[in-house]
């Protein structure tokens, strides 16, 4: 088998060995048409006649070029002066020379016609597309200023996982996700999902940049693309930026690709966001396209200092990387609401299973961790004379043991597992932080625990008398 220039490199990077020296260190983040430790991957779109390294002038009366912005692989978008409406733009232009490739032609158009229909706030408008005297084809946007997400977490470095910036940082990836639930809901994927491509600006917007290889995976009501796209996308061929694709998008597969390819990139974002470095290997990347059993990705904690990583966030970011699609998220929305949820309460709280019958906390011992369920039901119970005493049955959302955590005392009842149950585990220590045990909110949190505790234990004491002075 032949491999691909691109794979080859893959091959050359791992022999290197060129990996972290600590958890948490930083390699640099791939790009399309860059390089990673010494390797070239995969360019965003495959190689073009054009020479984008010649900076393009475009000759029209209306633009004044201002400069280059960014070079890719068959374009340059430079920063110009719309005289007419009075206003800075960017303006993509094919590279001199790309213009002749009609591979290359139709891409851009393509890019060009997807992009228009998709207003939403988080996705850059374009404005007009066109070709100027010199039969050069441009595409003029919105000119968004600011930092790329690959930007943000290369200046915070550690740092990113600091509840603050985290915090920040999931706000940006949850707008990213309410671009690409729109994207979808009209039918068309991204396909090249990744830090680099997603904007931030000073005044909170985000964007998604970079539609040049979007897909649309369901007919426009306003334009059949099918056989154009697959004369763009030919079978099997590589397309997007390898350590972020889906193992179907990397073994080139387009007919397959639906909205859980972009889950996975939004799962490889995500894991760049703990991490500092994307998922794939290229031990992975290979084994895929070689389709092959490939390596685990590693889980993130195991890449970031230690006890940083939220365990939910993990558990969220890996599920969106399954190799499998069908065990990623179903949808981009699906993947939204769980991050939402672990902003809304769950900051970092470890997952318990337990099954029917199992007991979960005892009574009479040290309570150091409180519990909330999540799925399944629960019962809370105390034994009385050799028999047990049902005090209550919980379900979703309620919560057990956290008295004996705030009085400092030994648990008062049992409970077991109904049916099979999943729980979130709140330590003392995570209570401490959030309520502040040592200041005097804690101070009245605590005075209320001691005081439920002492009525229970009243109320316990009657109950005990009632029944031995009337037995069953």
């Amino acid at each position: 088998m032949i491999m691909p220039r691109w794979v080859e490199s893959f091959t050359l990077l791992s022999a290197t060995n060129d990996e972290p020296k600590e958890p948490g260190e930083r390699l640099p983040a791939p790009q399309s048409g860059t390089s990673y430790a010494g390797a070239t991957l995969l360019s965003t779109v495959p190689e073009s006649k054009g020479d984008a390294r010649k900076t393009p002038t475009l000759d029209s009366e209306r633009f004044v070029q201002r400069g280059v912005i960014g070079r890719g692989g068959s374009s340059v978008v430079i920063r110009a002066f719309d005289k007419d409406i009075l206003r800075e733009v960017a303006i993509k232009i094919l590279a001199p020379g790309a213009g002749e490739d009609g591979l290359e032609v139709g891409r851009f158009a393509e890019e060009a016609r997807i992009t228009g229909q998709l207003e939403h706030p988080n996705i850059v408008p374009v404005y007009e597309y066109g070709v100027d005297r010199q039969a050069q084809r441009f595409l003029c946007m919105k000119l968004v200023e600011g930092k790329t997400l690959d930007d943000a977490l290369h200046g915070l470095q550690a740092a990113r996982l600091d509840p603050e910036h985290l915090a920040e940082l999931l706000q940006v990836f949850v707008k990213v996700c309410e671009a690409m639930s729109f994207a979808h809901s009209r039918g068309v994927i991204h396909r090249d999902l990744k830090p680099t491509n997603i904007m931030m600006s000073e005044f909170g917007q985000v964007y998604v940049l970079d539609w040049g290889i979007a897909r649309r995976i369901q007919p426009s009501a306003l334009y059949d693309s099918t056989s154009k796209q697959n004369e763009l996308d030919p079978p099997g061929a590589l397309i997007g930026t390898a350590c972020y694709m889906a193992p179907e998008q990397l073994q080139g597969r387009h007919d397959e690709l639906d909205a859980r390819t972009d889950v996975f990139a939004l799962g490889a974002t995500l894991y760049q966001v703990l991490t500092g470095r994307p998922p794939l290997s290229p031990e992975i990347v290979r084994a895929l396209w070689m389709r092959r059993p490939p390596p685990a990705i590693k889980a993130p904690e195991l890449l970031a200092p230690p006890d940083r990583v939220p365990a939910e966030l993990a558990r969220i970011a890996l599920r969106a990387l399954s190799y499998d699609p069908e065990a990623r998220y179903a949808s981009v929305l699906d993947l939204k609401r769980d991050v939402e949820l672990f902003q809304r309460g769950s900051w970092d709280l470890p997952r318990r299973a337990f099954a029917a019958g199992s007991i979960i906390v005892t009574e009479g011992e040290p309570g150091d961790e409180a519990f909330v369920i999540v799925e399944g039901q629960c019962s809370a119970y105390r034994v009385e004379d050799g028999e047990e005493l049902e005090l209550r049955t919980m379900g979703p959302g309620d919560v057990f043991g956290e008295t004996a955590v705030f009085s400092d005392k030994p648990r008062s009842a049992s409970v077991k597992a109904l049916t099979d149950v999943v729980v979130l585990t709140v330590t003392s220590q995570t209570l401490s932080n959030a309520v502040g045990l040592h200041s005097w909110m804690g101070a009245f949190v605590k005075a209320l625990a001691n005081r439920f505790r002492d009525v229970d234990e009243r109320l316990r004491s009657i109950e005990h008398s009632r029944r031995s002075s009337n037995p069953p």
